[in-house]
């Protein structure tokens, strides 16, 4: 799923801007914008909530759960971000506009270009802020990167985000209003010290998130297909 990068190019330019004051994305804006009143929205990505790593994320999750304004992601909801495909509509209009048969090729050609991917070691660690989300850095050695440069062969990423410019993370939580600003301010510094947690990732997935509901309900993950990573 996308969120509300502003122009980042970095970890470290992120938190700055964060420092700095970031004029905060509220989510029913970012889920307008996103969106266009479409549903069903899909992309590539690394699902963590089975894994072991989820738990460490959820006791982070637990130290900011009294902050007003501020949405947690469920479990289910935890994974990076790879590559994003686009809206599923029965017939395009706008550039990340796809058609089903358009899904059915992207599926086919995914499976045939992540062939000898290998498992990929990472590190996920400090905490950060774009606009319009709290995340978790991403530490990985470019391995993810290369993943994402092979999809490019599945999909065209019609969202404007060069490779480079690629900063893979895992987001925690969505600002429901800039109420939190001051909160997350002063305890950010300190959670941004804990250590990292390591994990393997054995297997990516495209999946559909449902747009549903109103502008403040978070999206439903949908698995379309496993793509295991065995080298």
């Amino acid at each position: 799923m996308a969120e509300s990068r502003g122009f980042s190019s970095s970890f470290d330019e992120a938190w700055r801007a964060f420092e700095a004051g970031y004029k905060l994305v509220p989510m029913s804006a970012w889920r307008e914008r996103l969106t266009a009143g479409r549903a069903q929205f899909l992309s590539f990505q690394v699902p963590l909530s089975e894994l072991a790593i989820a738990d460490a994320i959820e006791e982070l999750q637990d130290e900011l759960a009294d902050v007003d304004g501020l949405r947690l992601y469920d479990r289910e909801m935890l994974h990076i971000s790879l590559r994003r495909v686009g809206f599923q509509v029965v017939a395009k209009k706008r550039p990340d506009d796809v058609t089903r048969e358009d899904v059915g090729r992207v599926t086919q050609r995914a499976a045939a270009l992540l062939r000898g991917a290998k498992p990929v070691d990472v590190e996920v660690g400090a905490i950060n802020a774009f606009p319009g989300a709290l995340f978790l850095e991403v530490r990985d050695g470019g391995a993810l990167g290369e993943i994402r440069s092979r999809l490019a062969g599945a999909t065209d990423d019609a969202f404007g985000i060069a490779d480079a410019q690629y900063l893979p993370h895992v987001t925690i939580a969505m600002f429901d209003n800039p109420a939190c600003v001051a909160a997350l301010r002063e305890r950010l510094p300190l959670l941004r010290q804990r250590p990292p947690i390591a994990a393997t990732i054995k297997s990516i997935e495209l999946a559909r998130w449902w747009f549903t509901g109103n502008d403040t309900d978070f999206p439903e993950r949908d698995p379309v297909r496993a793509y295991p990573l065995r080298g």
